[in-house]
């Protein structure tokens, strides 16, 4: 990764309040990396899944700060 993140106050309140299980995986995702290649495919998905219905976010698209 070549650029800087910097992680807004209201990102920063949006991690605070999703689950333990998902957080580790919306950080990765807002870093760059594809969460994909770092846990099941099951897992993954189940994410994915949560992450999109519940809260909007779509970890299969690129984050912000991909490269």
């Amino acid at each position: 990764m070549n650029k800087d993140i910097k992680i807004t106050t209201e990102q920063q309140l949006f991690i605070v309040r999703l689950p333990c299980r998902l957080r580790g995986t919306y950080v990765t995702w807002l870093m760059g990396f594809d969460p994909y290649f770092l846990m099941s495919r099951e897992t993954y998905y189940r994410h994915a899944k949560e992450l999109a219905k519940k809260y909007g976010v779509e970890i299969r698209k690129n984050s912000p700060y991909y490269q």
